[in-house]
């Protein structure tokens, strides 16, 4: 497993991705697409393994992608950045052993399905955000199965992100996905399922800016 890091300072005057104070993921991840090779494949989304998070800074917003082929840097849309870094994750994947203890941080699209209960009926189906409580309880579990036990939680409601949803027909409409920041310091359980969920990403509204897990050694005082 294979991922390379880009910091990414967004150009204060690049309006297109975003809209007003709401990040449109969608654009940005179609900038972000182009600098993945363009042989591979029908599911080339899958393979390019483009994920983002967006941060605030004293100097404004700074984009952190990852994707599993060298960047071709060549080919980011020259308005978008005003500073540009890259690294091998690989190196600090490989590290990874179980016990270890990290630092992390997600922003996730924390959301369960509605049942089949009562007060359920007409909602059946359909995705609720969760918030609070509920969302630090949906990333315990998520980061269990991604082989990681949260030691520690600081959980941030985050601006929504846009996004776009398919309708019957071809239609499509604007939709915001809400976002919770997850950070701490936890323990590896499962090296392998932690490197697979970096790489792979956690949740849903992944194309949209939610879902990339970043790890790194714990800093102690």
């Amino acid at each position: 497993m294979r991922a390379w890091l880009l910091r990414l300072r967004l150009n204060p005057r690049c309006h297109r991705v975003f809209s007003g104070a709401v990040l449109d993921g969608q654009e940005l991840y179609r900038d972000l697409m182009r600098l993945a090779p363009d042989d591979l494949g029908e599911q080339h989304r899958k393979e390019a393994g483009v994920l983002f998070r967006c941060e605030a800074d004293q100097r404004g917003f700074v984009v952190l992608a990852q994707l599993r082929f060298p960047p071709r840097l060549e080919r980011l849309p020259e308005e978008l950045a005003t500073e540009v870094r890259q690294r091998e994750l690989t190196p600090l994947l490989e590290r990874l052993e179980r016990g270890t203890r990290v630092r992390y941080r997600i922003d996730a699209n924390p959301t369960k399905r509605n049942g089949d209960l009562v007060e359920d009926k007409g909602k059946r189906g359909k995705l609720t955000v969760l918030r609070g409580t509920e969302s630090e309880l949906w990333w315990v579990r998520k980061a269990g199965e991604a082989g990681l036990h949260p030691l520690e939680i600081r959980s941030t409601p985050m601006p929504d992100v846009l996004g776009r949803e398919y309708r019957k027909r071809g239609a499509s409409e604007r939709v915001k996905h809400g976002v919770s920041r997850f950070e701490g310091v936890g323990m590896v359980t499962d090296p392998d399922a932690l490197r697979a969920a970096v790489i792979d990403g956690i949740g849903r509204a992944r194309t949209f800016g939610c879902g990339m897990l970043s790890v790194g050694p714990e800093e102690r005082g």
